[in-house]
């Protein structure tokens, strides 16, 4: 009887010590989503895949500089839809996160539709106009280097015919054509500047389809703001380069040097410390939006800290006449100064 008592007694203290392994378990799982006092939580919901070497890597490369630089934790998702980014967003939000950036125009009605159950989580979309006590946008302004590139595809063109290639037809890419359009037509009031769009951000078939129509129809210089479709223009390019024509290409949002090095000789590129300046302002609580708020803080462009810049592919920078370079450097002198306005759309007025 006593080692029957024996036994059951180890028995209880094993059940126990179990319990109180579980325990211990689900409140090490509990702190594992509970954000601690100094903690500073970033998420980014991407359109697409972080490896379409444009719009969703730069954004991505703008996380992993907050990360570092400002010391917070980090997570991503691929949000295609509105009704994912609207679960996403709420889940980063029911998970304590500082900020979560929606990394598009089209982020704004799911950013709506969560942020007035989380007063304390920042929604950030990329483009827009959408304002409330916790949305706001932040506008990557190209524009400005992309009038630069429509200066040099104006000067060096020779059919006088230039292409551009949206994926969807969204005001903050047709506000990029429209710099490039303007650049190439003031410095040669001649030139053809024909714009077509994909439809998606992903087809890349379709984006080379498109190009190469372009091509045929005489175009020397192609512009894409396509994200991942945006690579079928530059192989387009690429082959018809290997025919014996000359057609180049320019990058937008990224530097996409690398990835067409024959083609490519210029890029508007956003810089990963756009994206550090945005966090830091949440960061430090200096961020207070209302339904009034007008402020430009969130509005980048080349006189933003180099946020927004023009970067030249230095394997082809000898192809561009010094008259060109040269003429490139004024205007951007000009807008630097103030003296030069670039035309655009505005987006607080373009509200999804």
């Amino acid at each position: 009887m006593k080692q029957i008592c024996l036994s059951n007694k180890f028995n209880t203290r094993i059940a126990l010590c179990m319990l109180c392994i579980f325990t211990l378990g689900f409140m090490l799982i509990g702190c594992a989503d509970t954000k601690t006092e100094d903690e500073f939580k970033v998420a980014m919901l991407l359109p697409a895949s972080k490896t379409d070497a444009g719009w969703n890597a730069l954004a991505y490369e703008g996380l992993l500089a907050i990360e570092e630089e400002l010391g917070a934790k980090i997570m991503d998702v691929e949000s295609r839809t509105s009704t994912e980014q609207e679960q996403h967003f709420r889940y980063y939000a029911e998970k304590g996160f500082d900020l979560v950036f929606g990394h598009g125009y089209e982020f704004q009605n799911p950013a709506k539709a969560v942020a007035p159950d989380f007063p304390d989580t920042i929604f950030m979309t990329s483009s827009g106009g959408t304002i409330t006590t916790n949305i706001a946008p932040v506008n990557f302004r190209v524009e400005q280097p992309a009038y630069l590139l429509g200066i040099i595809a104006g000067m060096m063109t020779q059919g006088n015919k230039l292409g551009t290639i949206g994926g969807d037809e969204i005001p903050s890419v047709k506000s990029t054509f429209i710099a490039f359009e303007a650049g190439a037509k003031s410095v040669n009031p001649d030139v053809d500047v024909r714009s077509v769009y994909v439809g998606n951000w992903e087809d890349i078939v379709k984006g080379k389809e498109l190009a190469t129509a372009l091509i045929n129809e005489g175009v020397d210089f192609l512009f894409p703001n396509a994200d991942a479709a945006g690579l079928g223009a530059f192989e387009a390019a690429e082959n018809a380069q290997a025919e014996g024509k000359t057609v180049y290409t320019f990058g937008a949002n990224r530097d996409k040097s690398e990835i067409s090095p024959t083609t490519v000789l210029a890029n508007a590129v956003i810089t990963p410390k756009a994206f550090v300046k945005v966090a830091k302002e949440v960061k430090d609580a200096k961020f207070k939006p209302d339904t009034e708020f007008k402020s430009q803080l969130f509005t980048f462009n080349m006189l933003t800290d180099q946020a927004i810049t023009l970067t030249y592919n230095d394997k082809l920078k000898d192809k561009i006449p010094q008259e060109v370079l040269d003429a490139v450097e004024a205007a951007k002198a000009k807008i630097l100064s103030g003296e030069l306005e670039v035309p655009q759309i505005d987006f607080t007025q373009a509200k999804e």
